[in-house]
């Protein structure tokens, strides 16, 4: 409840989210009262939705807690938008107050379910996996994912149902993509090391006084070397050369010998790599998109189930065109793109023609932020607002940064004005870029006459 009198910052907001859209969807034109009325904003999803669910401990003390610019209370620069996710803008929008975090903690901290508040986002959340991103075996982030959010609100309820008189908001998919994202990278990089291992190994057994013996034990050397702690290229390819030297190879003390074959080895490796991204690996992680897909809209079909009657579903932005996506290569950039795609045509087919589920394309509307800035009063689409190089953050390890904007403020954002940034950090909209993704759901939720 810590934020209930926190309104007042948003009324400015409010009235721009409906000035001129009321009397959209058969109101009234001279009517400011809206066609549905709820008693309550209910979210479930991840950081995007995130209200502050880490906002305790350590991380609270360094002014943090949400992944966006944290601590803006009165607007910086140009920007009149405080400190709120989409999903609290438009419970300020829809009931007159921002939602709150129902369940804070993690990072050491023990969870405690906050009376009176029903966003049950938490940053990290996955869909049905309890191990999200940060989760650091129980140590890190909560990530409760979006299945046991939806368990744990039925559970507050006495008759463990929704009331329908609730709006509920769920968005989701982000950290799925992540994962496999994760999944495929550290795959890729086996594919090309062993094809590394094999490659050298052959070309040093050549020379050896048994070759069809010497390249088993070369890399079987290299292989040994690689499973040591600290172990590095130069590393592994020390324990081949030496290896293929007691083979009899008496060339490998010569750089101009060996320096060729590792080259054509790892060239051997990369190739691998990327074979295994383009055959393998990427279309099991497009798969594996979809089959988020449907875990998501089965959770919101179990909700209507459960009593909700009024459900606002978004789809993933454009993953490929945020600053993490753009600072890939190009193959991995298009690969990022097809598993977003996918995820969102699965979403919406699966959501297709279910009665009191609301889908709002997200995806189309970032493409277009991206494509004419100007248009949405943007500044920057491509670079991050928040100083990710700063002080120790939580989630990172070693007092090194992780590159999230959980514990960034005014005070470590980058120099110049960053109050129409599209990106706080590399994946996390600003608040600017909330209050644009809180208008869009607002304008759906009217032309659907939900408002």
């Amino acid at each position: 409840m810590r934020q209930k009198n926190k309104w007042l910052l948003t009324t400015s907001l409010i009235a721009s989210l409906v000035l001129g859209l009321t009397g959209c969807g058969g109101q009234n034109e001279a009517s400011q009262t809206p066609k549905v009325s709820y008693a309550s904003v209910v979210s479930f999803g991840d950081s995007l939705s995130d209200p502050g669910a880490y906002k305790v401990g350590s991380i609270a003390a360094l002014g943090g807690g949400m992944f966006t610019v944290n601590g803006i209370t009165g607007g910086v620069g140009s920007d009149p938008t405080p400190s709120y996710t989409w999903a609290q803008l438009v419970a300020a929008a829809v009931v007159g107050t921002p939602s709150c975090a129902a369940r804070t903690g993690g990072f050491g901290v023990s969870v405690t379910t906050v009376a009176g508040c029903t966003n049950y986002a938490q940053g990290g959340s996955r869909i049905t996996n309890p191990v999200g991103t940060g989760y650091n075996g129980g140590n890190g982030a909560l990530t409760e994912p979006v299945v046991m959010q939806v368990t744990n609100y039925l559970n507050s309820r006495s008759n463990g149902r929704f009331t329908g008189s609730e709006l509920v908001t769920v968005q989701g998919g982000a950290n799925e993509l992540f994962a496999q994202a994760g999944i495929l990278a550290a795959a890729a990089t086996q594919a090309g090391a062993a094809t590394f291992v094999s490659s050298l190994a052959g070309s040093l057994a050549v020379d050896a006084s048994n070759p069809s013996t010497a390249g088993t034990a070369i890399a079987v050397a290299m292989v040994t070397e690689a499973a040591n702690p600290g172990n590095t290229t130069n590393t592994i390819v020390a324990a081949g050369l030496g290896a293929a030297a007691a083979a009899g190879n008496t060339q490998v003390g010569s750089s101009a010998y060996y320096l060729p074959k590792v080259a054509a080895a790892n060239t051997a490796g990369l190739a691998a790599a990327a074979s295994y991204v383009a055959n393998t690996g990427g279309p099991q992680a497009v798969s594996a998109m979809m089959d988020a897909a449907v875990e998501l809209s089965d959770s919101v079909k179990g909700m209507r189930t459960s009593g909700a009657t009024k459900i606002v579903v978004s789809n993933l932005p454009d993953v490929s065109l945020t600053p993490y996506g753009l600072g890939q290569d190009s193959a991995t950039r298009q690969l990022i793109l097809a598993m977003t795609q996918a995820f969102n045509a699965k979403l919406r087919s699966e959501l297709a023609g279910l009665s009191g589920v609301l889908f709002v394309d997200v995806f189309t509307e970032n493409q277009r932020q991206v494509a004419t800035p100007s248009q949405f009063g943007l500044s920057n689409v491509t670079d991050t607002a928040c100083n990710l190089n700063y002080g120790v953050n939580p989630l990172a390890t070693a007092g090194n940064n992780d590159g999230s904007s959980l514990v960034c403020k005014p005070s470590n954002l980058i120099a110049g004005n960053t109050s129409r940034y599209l990106f706080a950090d590399g994946v996390h909209p600003t608040p600017y870029g909330h209050k644009l993704l809180a208008q869009l759901v607002t304008k759906e939720l009217i032309l659907a006459g939900w408002l």
